[in-house]
């Protein structure tokens, strides 16, 4: 037996002397290139190919759970506003309450969740975490940009009687400008960046060693079925709007639209499991299902109003003379903006139809 094989058995003898003392194994030293193209003998040892972000992944992870504890607070008070305040004259109904209620709760879980798993390094909580704050920024970044378009009416809507100077007005939509950029853009990116690392992956492959199901799926994919998935949670809570559900050009509501939303729901959680499978059939039924929708709330929306359309849903008079006045539907164009999601929905199934052709899983697509 050579020399390399007798050091590899007693390396594997240590881990496992370390594994019953109940330490970790210490990970293998590997040979620089100039050591393996020296062809020497020499085993001195090296720095591991990674540098371990275990302190990291515990920070980000307490920080997880604070955010979750915090989401956690809102649904005792969306609940508290469910009595409405008498000063304020805006009553709020508790129908219309239960898809906060229920978003919330879900937003807690899942942070605490993802929290635990990164303070314990698991390979499934990294995976998820960076498909999660990818989908963070994506949404705040798009967030964003229509809040270029609409705050400028908005405030000056707010401005008209008030006696405020332009300088007063421009502060305070750069500090809400700000503010929604580092919620939406900058706090993602810290994660993205972190999670993203090639040696946090390194260290959460050493200490979770094990395969687990989020390595059975691109990246890239399981944001789709994550997304899809999150569909077949929401449907029924759309019901608590009234049902009203936009249909190319109509609003469906009441029974058919609650009945619609129903059976959406089943079809919803197929695709998320058929997507997470790498099906090709659940690929041409997202694609074909989302720019059908796509293109109805375009048709939709090119013919009703939203005031119209959150009227539909039985919101209070009060709320929608507030919305109405605040001018906040104004500055928005929904058929451009519907016709840019279409462009954004089409893209991004091109983009990830790539992996569902190949029916392979690559070890890591971040």
């Amino acid at each position: 037996m050579s020399d390399d094989n007798d050091d590899t058995s007693q390396a594997d003898d240590a881990n496992k002397r370390a594994k019953v003392e109940g330490a970790s194994p210490t990970p293998a030293a590997q040979p620089s290139s100039d050591q393996r193209a020296a062809g020497g003998d020499d085993q001195t040892v090296v720095s591991p190919q990674f540098e371990d972000r275990s302190t990291g992944l515990i920070v980000f992870g307490i920080l997880q759970i604070i955010m979750g504890c915090c989401t956690a607070m809102l649904v005792p008070f969306v609940l508290m506003s469910t009595l409405g305040n008498p000063a304020s004259g805006v009553p709020t109904t508790a129908r219309m309450m239960i898809p906060a209620i229920g978003m919330y709760g879900m937003m807690a879980v899942v942070l605490i969740w993802l929290g635990v798993g990164s303070i314990l390094a698991r390979r499934w909580a990294r995976a998820l975490n960076l498909v999660l704050a990818w989908m963070w920024f994506a949404m705040g970044l798009v967030t964003l940009i229509m809040m270029c378009f609409v705050m400028p009416n908005m405030f000056s809507v707010a401005a008209q009687g008030q006696k405020l100077p332009p300088q007063a007005m421009i502060f305070a939509q750069v500090s809400m400008m700000a503010t929604m950029g580092c919620f939406y853009v900058i706090l993602p990116g810290i994660f993205i960046t972190f999670y993203q690392s090639k040696h946090v992956k390194a260290t959460c492959d050493f200490k979770d060693p094990y395969p687990r199901w989020t390595d059975k799926c691109p990246l890239p994919v399981l944001s789709l079925s994550l997304i899809l998935a999150s569909g077949a949670l929401s449907m029924p809570l759309s019901i608590s709007y009234g049902g009203v559900l936009p249909l190319f050009g109509f609003l469906l509501k009441g029974v058919p639209g609650a009945l619609a939303y129903l059976a959406f729901a089943p079809l919803f959680a197929y695709l998320a499991w058929a997507t997470y499978k790498l099906k090709m059939s659940a690929w041409w039924t997202t694609f074909v299902m989302y720019s059908l929708f796509v293109l109805s709330g375009l048709v939709t929306f090119s013919r009703i109003s939203m005031l119209d359309f959150y009227r539909a849903m039985d919101m209070p008079e009060e709320q929608l003379k507030i919305i109405e006045k605040s001018g906040m539907f104004e500055g928005m164009n929904m058929p451009l903006i519907g016709g840019l999601g279409l462009v954004v929905v089409v893209a991004y199934m091109l983009w990830v139809r790539r992996y569902f052709v190949a029916g392979t899983t690559p070890q890591e697509v971040a």
